[in-house]
């Protein structure tokens, strides 16, 4: 008798176990509904088949209206409340806009791009020239007609054009001078050089090969001595 009552305690506590779990894996399954929202809902209620049919989700529109969202925590709504009194203080909400206020922006910014009401222009365009038309209607005089075989005539264009030929014989010319110049200095140099060598050839000849060197010892013992 005692061990059927300890068989039957056993089986009654096992099966409130069981019973135990189901209700708490319930418990979860609902709760992990709850946390999508409303949109998440709606888009499963309905589904459409292939041939056009459609498929109604086993939830109602009663049930979905009762799912709430979930609650924000203590960082968020301090994180919402800081949000809000930045915008409070840097942005300025104006419903109606004038066009004269529209057209009066542009110059006090300077030509750029103002982000707040009171903040400095962020970015600023460069300053474009434009083209200035002429103000007043140009005079056109109505020149002199030439005829095309006179000397004035020819003289205007020989004036203008160029003419290659003419370019390579002054270039010739050009080439041809500056060689002489360079002939005419090597030459001079030359000469000089063979003048030079002619005096010393004398100077030899009168006071004797040795006496060149036996002057510029004499001068500087000389020196050496005073």
């Amino acid at each position: 008798m005692g061990g059927d009552r300890r068989r039957s305690t056993s089986s009654s506590s096992s099966s409130e176990e069981d019973g135990d779990a189901d209700w708490r894996a319930a418990i979860d399954s609902v709760a992990a509904t709850t946390t999508f929202g409303k949109t998440t809902a709606k888009v499963h209620s309905s589904a459409t088949a292939t041939n056009g049919e459609s498929i109604t989700h086993p939830f109602q529109e009663d049930e979905i209206d009762t799912i709430q969202p979930r609650k924000l925590k203590h960082y968020q709504i301090k994180g919402l409340k800081t949000l809000e009194d930045i915008l409070d203080k840097t942005l300025d909400i104006v419903r109606d806009i004038d066009d004269a206020s529209q057209e009066d922006t542009p110059s006090m910014n300077g030509g750029g791009v103002r982000l707040f009401r009171r903040a400095p222009p962020g970015i600023v365009f460069d300053h474009t020239d434009e083209l200035q038309k002429p103000r007043k209607k140009p005079r056109i005089r109505p020149g002199k007609e030439l005829e095309e075989n006179s000397k004035e005539f020819k003289n205007q264009i020989k004036s203008i054009a160029v003419d290659g030929m003419d370019i390579l014989a002054a270039s010739k010319n050009a080439c041809q001078k500056s060689l002489a110049r360079l002939e005419s200095r090597e030459a001079a140099a030359k000469a000089a050089a063979k003048r030079e060598e002619e005096r010393v050839a004398a100077l030899k000849k009168i006071r004797g090969e040795r006496w060149l060197p036996a002057v510029a010892r004499d001068m500087q013992s000389r020196l050496q001595r005073r």
